[in-house]
């Protein structure tokens, strides 16, 4: 294994060759299973990846701060769909990196997160979702939340004709905090995305958190999608942070494949 602080490139380039040979061995078999992107968004839809099969999502995000810190990720996240409507996530960082500005870079392994996913179809074209886990906190404190953290997240998700909406609503309870600062950090996201052509579609999305004792953030994201296949969906996109505290912006690139069944 490549050690981590080589570029992360690599280990992206890497990973999207091992998986075009088994993306590309999928689509000869016929099989009518398609992807679920759930990235690049904050928000997630409420519906789970097809039945039977695990869904692996990639990519790459590097941020520059208005006072000349960066930052970067490579994030990661394997689905499990046990069945239409209940599943388990587990994601995180496979690097990530801090350099502010007149300090010494941080660079590492991120933090992992493992998710229960549990989803109640309302009708044809909206459904409910709730996601609830634990971060484990595999980086090292300052790269991660340094102790294990509880997540919970609500979704509404919703087609209105030919534009489709997630609502996301939840936040995470943090075991170590300092003085001044809750522990509790709410978090909230609403994406819209559509079809450009049969192969290309954009999203949308405002998204913010807030925790008691810190300042406000939120921030807007544009996306565009690319389905090469029915089992790869490719994305790029920025975004950029809207609250007076931080006007961060960041590019993102990565994908969705299909990587194999269950059963």
């Amino acid at each position: 294994m490549l050690p981590l602080r080589r570029d992360p490139r690599h280990m992206v380039a890497l990973v999207f060759l091992l998986l075009s040979a088994g993306v590309f061995a999928q689509d000869d078999n016929g099989d009518e299973a398609v992807v679920t992107p759930y990235r690049p968004t904050v928000s997630n839809p409420a519906s789970l990846p097809h039945a039977g099969w695990i869904e692996g999502e990639f990519g790459v995000l590097a941020t520059h701060a208005e006072d000349g810190s960066r930052s970067g990720t490579v994030p990661w996240l394997v689905k499990v769909a046990l069945a239409d409507d209940y599943g388990i996530l587990v994601g995180g960082n496979a690097y990530a990196s801090s350099s502010p500005v007149d300090a010494h870079a941080l660079r590492g392994i991120g933090d992992m997160t493992i998710e229960w996913k549990q989803a109640f179809a309302m009708s044809d074209h909206a459904a409910f979702g709730i996601e609830v886990g634990e971060i484990v906190p595999t980086a090292r404190r300052d790269l991660g939340v340094g102790k294990p953290a509880t997540v919970f997240n609500g979704i509404y998700s919703v087609d209105l004709g030919a534009t489709h909406l997630d609502v996301n609503l939840g936040g995470t309870r943090y075991t170590t905090h300092t003085p001044g600062v809750s522990r509790w950090q709410s978090a909230w996201a609403s994406a819209v995305s559509w079809s450009l052509t049969a192969n290309w579609g954009a999203a949308l999305e405002l998204s913010g958190t807030h925790q008691r004792g810190l300042p406000t953030q939120s921030q807007v994201l544009a996306a565009l999608n690319y389905n090469w296949s029915a089992h790869l969906v490719f994305d790029a996109g920025v975004a950029c942070g809207l609250a007076h505290a931080a006007h961060d912006k960041s590019v993102f690139a990565g994908a969705t494949v299909l990587l194999g069944r269950i059963r």
